[in-house]
């Protein structure tokens, strides 16, 4: 992984300063690397783009993963492997998903993960490309997860 500081593999896009959700993003996979070493591997093989709207706010961004390096984006930019559509409040949500011990595997049983289940059946969160990149969404799960 070389030595390169987690803050220096992690970067705001020109014109993203303005993007609260980008910056909280940004600061929450920053902590997470930094608090939870466990989570590196994942970090080291996200690669593709996941672009992330929040309805409510009216705010969208992209993050752009080249294997060990995060470029956030105002906007979607390019076409995104994975979209995930929903309010900020969901999208916080989100970073609460409980994770299985053994596999580090989203818990099923757990009330955020329960709450994610019924509001993507209802409508509320949409993502689209998970099929196609479940690896992807896997990785992206564990390393927003806070737990």
């Amino acid at each position: 992984m070389g030595t390169l500081a987690y803050e220096n593999r992690i970067e705001l896009a020109q014109g993203t300063e303005n993007n609260g959700l980008a910056g909280m993003v940004a600061a929450l996979i920053l902590q997470n690397l930094n608090d939870k070493p466990q989570k590196r591997d994942d970090f080291a093989k996200l690669r593709g783009r996941v672009a992330i709207v929040a309805e409510d706010a009216r705010v969208a961004m992209t993050l752009d993963f080249a294997g060990n390096m995060l470029t956030l984006h105002d906007g979607i930019v390019g076409v995104p492997d994975v979209t995930v559509r929903a309010n900020s409040d969901d999208i916080i949500q989100l970073s609460l998903v409980e994770l299985t011990q053994r596999f580090a595997l989203p818990n099923l049983r757990g009330e955020a993960m329960k709450q994610v289940m019924h509001k993507s059946h209802t409508g509320q969160i949409r993502v689209f490309g998970a099929l196609a990149n479940l690896a992807m969404v896997l990785r992206l799960t564990r390393l927003l997860s806070v737990n």
